[in-house]
């Protein structure tokens, strides 16, 4: 540990930094008094390294039961712990263990006590968020996805330190007729055929991005589903898979919609990308690795979008996850592409040691102004501390590495940390008023 990088982990320590991307619910729908430990940090990313370690998913469920005895399940837990801590997904839990509820090891002999104090923090502070993000994650501002339709009215009154992206998949994945003419009802749009439905989504969208100032993006998850290339659809295919939705015989009891056709979903895709591109919108894309286990990973390549890239030059694309394991090929998109960006979120806690090899050479190659440094991922709050913790102490090691070799100077270093955890994030989102 140099000298050099202690000087910059202690200034941006101190900085409060935007979160460019968090899955996490309303504060009331948290679970506070009755919250478990191991139900809550196991319920995502590290059970996945647990499972991938050998934990068979049926013990892993019971390890998860709040209503079996703690000390049990941890019995159960640990061998498969002890060899998945290391990993950055363990050591985030570690770290928010340590620092929020002063336990240094997470052991039998402490996972009683951590229960305690973990209970305890959630129950002592009106605003378990301001307390845990804004206080001890220093964390201004996050841009939170939520599955499901935008309720406006709950946005616009919301008490969290939150704005929000919006995912795109009820408009370019359409699901039952019934839901199909509810979303259009909802705008004032009878929806029978394909022009209704694309005036419906405009109409959407107009309200979510233009009539609000608390939805500053769009989100494009379909890597988990399909592959990122979307080839472009004549209209009268997509008429006709979208009167084949129509012409299913299938009733509100069935069991759900017939799947859209990728051909809709094509050049359904496009429609939302024009009206972007017209209001010069920014789009995440989920690129590089999938939550959870066995996923097929080609699906996400961010070179896959390159078409869209080229024809959609006003649309912002915020390419998710530093594209793991395509690092590279994202840097040579963001290098080439005025309209596509990197962003860490995610990141850090994948792989701590690769997101620092990607942050280093993305600055040998990309304009400094380009790379989104932290984003945090997570559905529960003390992850998200963990998550920011390790990204701070990574960016201070790669500027660290930079100044001690003399590719930049200590005020650039200082002054590239903060475009990379404040400013470039406020100026891609729009989120200058947030930033102190």
């Amino acid at each position: 540990m140099t000298r050099t990088f202690r000087t910059l982990l202690e200034e941006i320590a101190g900085f409060r930094i935007l979160d460019t991307h968090e899955h996490l619910p309303p504060e009331k729908d948290l679970p506070k008094a009755e919250a478990d430990v191991l139900a809550v940090w196991l319920s995502q990313y590290f059970d996945a390294d647990l499972v991938s370690a050998g934990l068979p998913v049926a013990m892993l469920n019971e390890v998860r039961n709040p209503r079996l005895d703690l000390r049990d399940r941890w019995q159960r837990l640990e061998p498969f712990w002890r060899v998945a801590r290391h990993t950055g997904y363990g050591r985030a839990l570690v770290r928010a263990a340590a620092d929020l509820f002063h336990v240094p090891e997470i052991t039998a002999h402490t996972i009683g006590s951590l229960q305690e104090a973990f209970r305890a923090a959630r129950t002592a502070h009106s605003s378990y968020y301001r307390w845990l993000l804004g206080e001890q994650g220093r964390i201004a501002l996050s841009v939170v996805d939520r599955p499901g339709p935008l309720n406006l009215e709950e946005i616009r009154n919301a008490s969290e330190p939150f704005v929000f992206t919006h995912r795109v998949t009820p408009y370019h994945t359409p699901g039952h007729r019934l839901a199909i003419q509810k979303m259009g009802e909802e705008v004032g749009v009878r929806v029978h055929t394909l022009e209704d439905w694309e005036e419906t989504i405009r109409r959407h969208l107009k309200r979510a991005l233009l009539d609000t100032d608390r939805v500053v993006c769009l989100k494009l998850p379909d890597a988990y589903h399909r592959p990122l290339f979307y080839p472009r659809r004549t209209r009268a295919e997509a008429e006709a898979a979208f009167h084949e939705r129509f012409q299913a015989a299938y009733s509100p009891a069935s069991h759900g919609a017939p799947p859209t056709s990728s051909v809709l979903q094509d050049y359904l895709l496009h429609e939302i990308l024009r009206f972007a591109d017209a209001h010069g919108v920014v789009v995440q894309v989920h690129t590089g690795i999938q939550a959870g286990n066995g996923n097929v990973v080609t699906d996400s390549n961010p070179t896959l979008l390159t078409s869209l890239f080229l024809e959609y030059s006003n649309v912002r694309f915020d390419l998710f996850h530093m594209g793991y394991p395509y690092q590279q090929e994202a840097a040579v998109l963001a290098k080439t592409f005025p309209n596509v960006f990197l962003d860490m979120c995610w990141a850090h806690i994948i792989g701590p040691e690769a997101a620092r090899r990607a942050l280093s050479e993305w600055l040998d190659s990309v304009p400094a102004n380009k790379i989104m440094g932290f984003g945090g991922d997570y559905h529960f709050p003390e992850g998200v501390y963990g998550h920011q913790a390790i990204a701070r102490e990574n960016i201070a090691a790669v500027l660290a590495d930079k100044v001690d070799r003399g590719d930049m100077g200590q005020e650039d270093a200082r002054e590239v940390a903060r475009w990379l955890l404040v400013d470039n994030p406020a100026a891609l989102f729009g989120l200058g008023a947030y930033v102190h």
